[in-house]
């Protein structure tokens, strides 16, 4: 009994992991889409006009 218990858990186990991987690159590949897109053309001159965020990060202190 205690066999079969611990063969079910296992096999529940293994298929909530092969769940969350699929989940993850459900995920990843949803971002690399949403990066992948064309911004518009504003949004460009904006970074352009301010810089880049970040790309200041830590020089007031040098």
């Amino acid at each position: 009994m205690l066999k079969y218990l611990l063969m079910i858990l296992g096999l529940g186990l293994c298929g909530s992991a092969s769940a969350l991987a699929a989940y993850d690159i459900f995920l990843a590949t949803q971002l690399r889409r949403l990066l992948h897109r064309n911004p518009p053309a504003h949004a460009w001159a904006l970074i352009d006009k301010i810089g880049f965020p970040g790309s200041r990060a830590g020089q007031r202190f040098r």
